[in-house]
This record gives C-alpha cells, structure tokens and sequence, in this order.
C-alpha cells in the first residue's frame, strides 16, 4: 500500500488496491513456542512460527538496537544464505531499513526465518569475483555470456520433467535444490566474474528486468496477454535492489558480501527452471515508448498489485542506472499488459 502511495495514486485507486491486497491477508497467529537466543535456529523454515518469531525478533530489538540486531541475526548468521520465498524476506527487511521502520525490520527477519531455505553450500562455491577484470571493456561480452548460459540451462534436458513440488513455488524450490544441487552447481561456477559486487548486482538487474516478459504463451491464442507470476511480479529485480540497500547498511564486521550477488543469481536460476524455463517474450520493439509519468498513471489505474510492485522496482533501478533502455522498455510492456487486462500465470514444472 506504501508503494501505490509513493506513486501517488488517487484516495479510490488507493481504496481499490486495499481491497485487492485484503482478500490476500492472513490473521497474525502464534504457536505458542517460546522462541530464544538459544533455540531460535531450531524453529527455521517452518511458517507457523512466523509469528512467534516476530515477538521474538521485536523483543531482540528492544534489547541490543537495530544495528546490533541485524549483526547478529543477518550478517553473521545462517539466514543470509537463504534462498526462501524467492528471496522477498530481504526486500520487505531492506524497505524497512530504507524507510526507517525497525518494526518492518523484524517483520522481514521472521519472514526470513520462517520461510528459510538453506543455500549456503551453493553460493558459497559460486566464486565470482575477480579484481583483474577490467569492467567497461568486457561488460558487453558478459550480457551475451550471461544470454548463452541461459540458453544453455534452457536447452538442458537434465532440467526437464516436472517437479514433484507439493504445488508451491518454495517448494518446487526445495525439490529442485536437493535433486539438482550438483547441476546447480555446475552452473553457478559458470555464470560471469565481475571485479564489484555492486556492477554484478546491476548485471542481475538488467537480466531480472529481461525476464521479467518472458512466459511460456506470452501471447495466447485467443490475443490475451500473459505474464509469469514469478518472473514477471518483479521479485528478482526487487530483490537484487534489496541487496543493494543491505550492502549500504552493513556493518564493518560484514567482511565478505560476495555470496548476495551468488544467492540472488542462484535465486533467477531456481525461478527459470521451476516456471518451465520459457522461451517467449512479450515482444516490446514494436511498442511505442510512453514516458514513465504515462506508465505510472496507467498501472495505477489499473489496481493490478503485481504489475505495480514489478513496476516500482523498474522505476527504482531505472533511477540508479538511467542509462540501461531495459527498465522502459519493460515498464512499457507492463503498461500495455495493464491495458489489455492480462493474466498472471503460475504455471511451471513445479505446479
């Protein structure tokens, strides 16, 4: 709701979102655990404890301090290396964190925990960082690496067959790591070295903005528009912006960052190859290029929370990095999606 505020919608577009969001809306519920210092590790991954965990995290807060807490929690604990609800945890922790909201903050902290994942073997082997390399002369080379690898993950038959996921992405997700971990593997150590953590996060952007369009039917049949509802909703774009907000704030014990760039890469993989891996795009070269205020205008109207969430992180990278036509080019795709009242899917290897 804060975001179509900050895109200043209109009191009923406002009113129209709420309704949207509230039939999504679950009652706060305890387990009636008591979650500790030193049990909490015990309670990870399991979504009933979120909100023992939430009483947990505020009372921590309370006692050491925001800083303190997220040192403790964050940086120098197994939840950084969780690959869960498609990394969203760290994006609602780091809107805490940019709007100066501690009680978002360990509302992001029990999401993280109670949906954790553990990708720590991954992505801690993904090495890709390499200070030789010289960034502006080969960032061109490394798109169309990063466009070959996907090709070949596309291609690959290993990835194929359907994923007996329990019908949930996160799921889907945990089948996939356990069964393909060592692919996965081979993959990661495959995906382009970069000298900065940062310029390899502005790479994951650009890519997470590419799929953002990709669908098995971008357009079916019978003309109506199709988006994925993982790869088009803007969570990896969402995600690897998050990761820049946690790298801002990170504390001075947090020496080595690297494994975020892996886990938000790990993180694109997983989503591919649990939606199916789908070739087609929604074709943006023939669109006419409206201006972002037009975009805005236009999504907001609509009310479709999941288009106006993958165009807000558009806007923001797009703010960060002007110079990269992908986050218009998308955002326009998005528009002409909201115009059309197009579909989100779901539909996968893991569904």
């Amino acid at each position: 709701m804060l975001i179509v505020f900050f895109l200043t919608a209109s009191e009923e577009q406002l009113a129209r979102a709420y309704d949207h969001l509230y039939s999504e809306l679950a009652p706060l519920r305890l387990a009636n655990v008591r979650i500790t210092r030193d049990n909490w590790q015990e309670y990870l991954g399991d979504p009933s404890y979120y909100g023992d965990f939430l009483v947990f995290f505020d009372q921590e807060i309370e006692s050491l301090g925001l800083e303190t807490l997220l040192e403790r929690y964050l940086y120098s604990s197994a939840l950084l290396g969780s690959v869960g609800s498609q990394l969203q945890p760290f994006v609602h922790l780091a809107f805490g964190l940019e709007q100066g909201l501690p009680q978002v903050v360990t509302q992001g902290l029990a999401y993280l925990a109670c949906t954790f994942l553990d990708a720590s073997e991954l992505i801690e082997n993904g090495a890709i960082h390499d200070a030789t390399i010289n960034s502006s002369a080969t960032s061109t080379s490394k798109k169309e690496d990063e466009q070959i690898l996907f090709d070949l993950i596309g291609a690959d038959q290993r990835f194929g067959g359907k994923i007996d996921g329990g019908n949930t992405f996160h799921s889907s997700v945990k089948v996939l790591l356990q069964s393909k971990g060592d692919l996965l593997k081979t993959y990661m150590a495959e995906q382009p070295r970069c000298a900065h953590l940062k310029e390899r996060l502005n790479e994951l952007m650009i890519l997470a903005a590419k799929l953002t369009t990709c669908c098995h039917y971008a357009i079916h049949d019978n003309g109506e528009q199709h988006l994925d509802w993982f790869l088009g909703g803007g969570q990896l774009l969402a995600s690897a912006l998050a990761f820049q907000t946690l790298i801002d704030h990170a504390p001075s014990t947090a020496i080595d960052l690297w494994p975020l760039a892996n886990l938000q890469f790990l993180s694109t993989l997983c989503t591919y190859i649990v939606q199916g891996r789908p070739l087609h795009r929604l074709d943006t070269s023939r669109l006419h290029l409206s201006s972002w205020s037009e975009c805005t205008a236009t999504i907001v109207e609509s009310s479709d929370i999941k288009a106006i969430l993958a165009f807000q992180a558009l806007r923001k990278a797009y703010t960060q990095h002007p110079e990269a036509d992908v986050y218009l080019e998308t955002a326009n795709a998005l528009k002409n999606f909201a115009l059309k009242n197009g579909i989100w899917v779901k539909g996968g290897i893991g569904w």
